[in-house]
């Protein structure tokens, strides 16, 4: 079944409203555009003169259109739109593109003008591209109508917040010259239409092999998430987010909410979701590019050929700086190597095919054909001279290369491991690398785009695998436990939080393993806690719905044993609790066996305003908001996204045991984060989860310190 936008993104019939014979106007332009492009569909120019326009029949109202309109370009000021609007839904028109500014991203006037549009829209069920956009391209029908000439087509659909973003990108591609742009949105206010929306429909177009994006934000996260993980089964998409700053922490009352406010957030959501990031504006277009070209990246493994030294010390910074691996070639490839290359000063990878004299291309092929086939490798860089060597050298050795570059292309896709190709002799752009183009081989200047290309294919092979599995594991399985749900329930009827027994019980409720404690409500209580507990060493902290920070209020005491420590550790609790907040409402003191040591992390959830329900965790403790070694996933959880959250973790390293230490059990690690997962998504009214610190080892976790923010059912902002 086509998709609901079909017509609008792909128009058989376009009006232009407010059609002008002034080549200056934008309503000249665009039928101008649209001619250029060699349009299928028909063009009806809408001006109040009804004179001819650039050779088309012009039309003093849209009702006088003898024919079914499915998109208007909406040329006209800001003031006139709602009227205009009313047009379209009178004639039955199914999309129209508001070009104008001065709406909402203008003044509060604006913001009204903007619903009034919406209003009308709605009611005549016309969908809206905008308003304030550059409009839109689609190569299948040949419909520019973005006002921009000569928007080279191609396989890349290119969706952005904004138009100069895509002005630069189209230069781009016409500056390359071998690839283009299949659709392409500026989406503007997305007043209507939201690029979730705009991703569904281009993710089921035939004629679109990657998504390239740039975004500043999202007017509907979860929808956009679900749409990227359905896309990105089938093709890839690669985009640059914006906003890579703090934001949003002065309403955080937990670790969990102070460190959600930044584009760790965004980062760890959409990679959840199958989308590739990139974090340079340089790395966009190539990415895509080879995103379109490259069969799905089986691993990491990179093998490097090239003829020099220098390259190859370049490209192996390069692989390890983006987490790929320079994996060392079998015994069976190096002897292959070694007999087509004698004099090779390296052949276990990279490959220096020099040898200490002037390479020769025929090397190339065979060389490549080799490492292929080699299952120690998921790709192959070549670095040097290659694609340039009729520049280097002459003419002579022009059908031997270009005969290296379509054997490159069929090698590629024999294998289905990814041919990447950094030539210094790009920019001169000689016949043999437009054969190496067209064999369906991306190349380039420079080794770190060159390595940023593979590394976004390995990441995106990984995020096809994992939404190719049981895409979420059932967090809806276990029911709402009763214990859980009257603990919140009579905490929210109280205007309070829980209290850390109560996050206990509701973890316990789940199945998530508490240590054993208990309550002292006075000095009396000493006794018989110290019976329970024997001589175990303890920790004594203030139960308190008015003291969230237990050690900056003194509020804490370890390494307690036996009834007299316990008493002088109550009074001592509970004077610095009354000197910290005499209005304070002291519960009791809880107290619990000391934690064995281990690797200390934390796990939280909090309710991101644009992406909705998250889960957090990191290495944890007392320096958790210093080292910010925390990685984010949008609830619910799948197994395969909590293994990669550990995966994830720039210093992993500590998991594994450092300095003769033992390694964490990251089977207990990955059940607790799904069980996390299941209380947050079985309680939307808890709007907060801060579990720090957890302290891990070999043998499974004690969960030192439970916190739950009771608010209410939060849900991503639709504005």
């Amino acid at each position: 079944m086509p998709h609901p936008l079909e017509h609008v993104l792909h128009p058989r019939t376009i009006a232009v409203i407010g059609a002008s014979s002034n080549p200056l106007k934008r309503g000249n332009r665009a039928i101008r555009t649209l001619a250029s492009a060699s349009y299928q569909g028909k063009i009806a120019p809408i001006n109040p003169s009804g004179k001819d326009i650039l050779g088309y029949t012009s039309y003093a109202t849209l009702a006088d259109v003898p024919y079914d309109i499915d998109l208007a370009l909406v040329c006209t000021a800001a003031a006139t739109v709602p009227e205009m609007i009313e047009q379209c839904g009178k004639k039955g028109v199914k999309g129209a593109i508001v070009l104008a500014g001065g709406f909402g991203e203008a003044s509060e006037e604006g913001a009204r003008l903007e619903r009034e549009v919406v209003q009308v829209a709605k009611r005549y069920g016309v969908r809206i591209i905008g308003p304030n956009t550059s409009g839109m391209f689609s190569a299948r029908t040949g419909c520019n109508a973005s006002g921009w000439f000569n928007v080279p087509p191609g396989p890349i659909a290119m969706l952005s917040n904004s138009a100069n973003v895509l002005l630069s990108l189209v230069t781009e591609f016409q500056f390359l010259g071998h690839s283009g742009v299949s659709v392409m949105l500026s989406v503007g206010n997305q007043s209507d239409i939201q690029f979730h929306e705009y991703l569904e429909c281009v993710g089921t177009d035939p004629g679109t092999k990657a998504v390239l994006m740039y975004v500043e934000g999202f007017q509907n996260g979860p929808a956009f998430m679900q749409a990227a993980r359905e896309v990105s089964r089938r093709k890839p998409i690669a985009m640059y987010a914006a906003g890579r700053t703090d934001m949003g922490k002065g309403a955080a009352k937990s670790h969990s909410g102070s460190l959600a406010g930044d584009y760790a957030v965004t980062r760890g959501v959409l990679r959840q979701s199958g989308v590739v990031l990139v974090t340079q504006s340089d790395h966009l277009q190539p990415v895509a590019d080879a995103l379109s070209l490259f069969p799905v990246m089986r691993g990491r493994r990179i093998a490097v050929v090239s003829e020099g030294g220098g390259p190859i010390t370049m490209a192996a910074e390069a692989i390890a700086a983006n987490g790929l691996v320079l994996a060392t070639l079998s015994a069976t490839t190096q002897a292959a190597i070694h007999a087509i290359v004698p004099a090779a000063s390296a052949i276990s990878n990279p490959v220096d095919a020099g040898g200490g004299t002037d390479p020769r291309v025929e090397y190339y092929g065979s060389i490549a054909k080799a490492i292929l086939a080699d299952p120690n490798i998921d790709g192959l860089l070549f670095v040097g001279y290659f694609g340039g060597y009729t520049t280097r050298y002459d003419d002579s050795v022009a059908a031997a290369e270009q005969a290296i570059c379509r054997q490159l292309g069929d090698l590629m896709r024999e294998h289905g491991k990814p041919v990447m190709v950094q030539t210094h002799y790009a920019h001169f752009k000689p016949e043999s690398l437009s054969v190496l183009r067209q064999a369906g081989i991306p190349f380039h200047r420079h080794i770190e785009v060159a390595v940023q290309c593979l590394a976004a294919a390995a990441e995106y092979g990984e995020a096809k695998r994992r939404l190719d599995a049981a895409p979420i594991a059932a967090a809806m399985q276990v029911g709402v436990q009763p214990k859980a749900a009257q603990l919140l329930v009579q905490a929210k009827a109280q205007g309070r939080d829980l209290l850390e027994p109560e996050a206990r019980a509701v973890l316990a409720a789940y199945g998530i393993t508490v240590p054993a404690s208990m309550l002292m409500r006075s000095e009396d209580d000493a006794a018989a806690v110290a019976r329970q507990f024997g001589d175990a060493r303890l920790a004594a902290k203030i139960v308190s719905k008015d003291i969230l920070h237990k050690s900056d209020a003194g509020g804490v005491k370890l390494n307690v044993s036996g009834a007299d420590a316990l008493r002088a550790a109550f009074s001592g609790i509970v004077a610095n609790a009354r000197a910290y907040d005499r209005q304070a409402e002291i519960d009791s003191v809880l107290v619990t066996p000391m934690a064995a040591g281990g690797v200390e992390v934390i796990i939280g959830v909090t309710r991101d305003p644009q992406y909705g329900p998250v889960i957090m965790f990191g290495l944890g403790g007392v320096f958790v908001e210093v080292i910010r070694d925390v990685v984010f996933r949008s609830l619910p959880l799948s197994e395969a996204d909590a293994q990669q959250m550990l995966q994830d973790l720039r210093y992993k390293q500590v998991l594994e045991g450092v300095r003769g230490a033992q390694a964490v059990n990251k089977a207990a690690l990955v059940e607790l984060l799904m069980k996390v997962s299941q209380v947050a998504t079985l309680h939307p009214e808890i709007a907060e989860i801060d579990l720090n610190p957890v302290i891990c080892h070999g043998d499974g976790y004690s969960v030192v310190d439970a916190r739950m923010i009771v608010g209410p059912a939060a849900t991503p902002s639709q504005a």
